[in-house]
């Protein structure tokens, strides 16, 4: 089990805790996975009880991750993860949020958006930039005993070049990646823009709902690593996106110290310069 996650210390209704299987994460940041990070947004923000075991794709039932054990029953892939445990009765933010039917579509056609056109343009800018795929296999497999990171990154690197050019965003050049993530990530931003003075939440609830754990994953993810430069220099410069990010983290994510820090500074840049009293 990951000593970075500190779930909350309740349990769901329905028997023993949830066993998430992610990628390993490094003590003070978050996964290097968007949707391990989603599914652990999703239960922190439902308050359900749960522990990480560190894992590789190759071992997930879809040859990727997350996949959970709930109760003995193999459930992979982000969002049926989420709809299982909402068929469970274990938790529904939508519901808790109290969130209308509009607002419910809302929310599923932002994380369509998000998941499957920017997420992939996010994964293309990690792993086809010769500098960020440095920075990224590190993460991933920098742990790794010699004889199998090599192995490993170059099957986990093939695997998702193959599918991206497939889906069609590994066919864009790098430039046209950056006009998309930037579009994505300023759209966003006006979206955000609180009604008074305090960050809220995507649809100004309480309590987040759905795309909240969606979103709130992103970008954290995103500002969690060192392999998406461009990305994480938008979010940080960003008030709006920051304060998102940072109202997420710090209320639910206090162990990833790192990210925090860094906000802070992004936070010190933005503050107005002292007015020097004049005698």
């Amino acid at each position: 089990m990951s000593t970075a996650a500190k779930p909350a210390d309740t349990n769901h209704s329905k028997g023993e805790p949830i066993t998430l299987f992610a990628f390993e994460k490094r003590p003070g940041v978050p996964t290097a996975s968007g949707f391990c990070q989603k599914v652990e947004c999703y239960l922190r923000f439902a308050n359900v009880k749960y522990t990480q075991k560190d894992t590789l794709p190759f071992k997930a039932p879809k040859k990727k991750l997350p996949y959970v054990d709930i109760d003995g029953v193999i459930v992979p892939d982000s969002q049926f993860i989420v709809r299982y445990i909402k068929e469970k009765g274990i938790a529904d933010l939508d519901k808790s949020a109290g969130l209308t039917q509009l607002q419910i579509v809302e929310g599923v056609a932002y994380r369509g958006y998000w998941e499957e056109a920017i997420y992939p343009a996010i994964v293309r800018s990690r792993w086809f930039d010769k500098e960020n795929e440095a920075v990224i296999a590190q993460e991933v497999f920098g742990d790794l005993p010699f004889f199998l990171r090599i192995p490993l990154h170059w099957w986990f690197r093939r695997s998702l070049t193959n599918s991206l050019v497939a889906q069609g965003v590994g066919r864009h050049s790098d430039a046209e990646t950056d006009i998309i993530l930037r579009e994505a990530l300023e759209s966003l931003e006006v979206r955000l823009t609180p009604s008074g003075t305090t960050t809220e939440w995507f649809h100004k609830t309480a309590t987040p709902a759905d795309i909240d754990a969606v979103l709130s994953a992103m970008l954290i993810n995103l500002c969690g690593t060192d392999s998406n430069p461009f990305c994480k220099n938008i979010i940080l410069s960003s008030k709006i996106l920051r304060g998102y990010m940072k109202r997420a983290a710090e209320g639910f994510f206090p162990e990833f110290e790192t990210l925090l820090k860094e906000v802070k500074e992004a936070e010190a840049k933005d503050a107005p310069a002292p007015v020097l009293e004049v005698l």
